[in-house]
């Protein structure tokens, strides 16, 4: 699953608008990735303009976990 970090995150959600599989919700306080929606795709990671974004483990699916 992708982290956000939280305390980096401006909310601009470019990341919501990216991510072709809407695995990034608002969640009170930042965003969250649901990592049975993620692919591993890491557009979310390339869109995010302040690095709030990163790439952790992969899952047996291939998704970011």
């Amino acid at each position: 699953m992708a982290a956000v970090t939280i305390g980096a995150c401006q909310g601009c959600g470019a990341c919501l608008l990216t991510c072709p599989t809407h695995a990034i919700r608002p969640v009170p306080g930042g965003l969250a990735v649901r990592a049975d929606r993620c692919t591993g795709c890491l557009e979310c990671v390339e869109i995010c303009p302040v690095d709030a974004i990163r790439a952790t483990d992969t899952d047996e699916r291939g998704g970011i976990r």
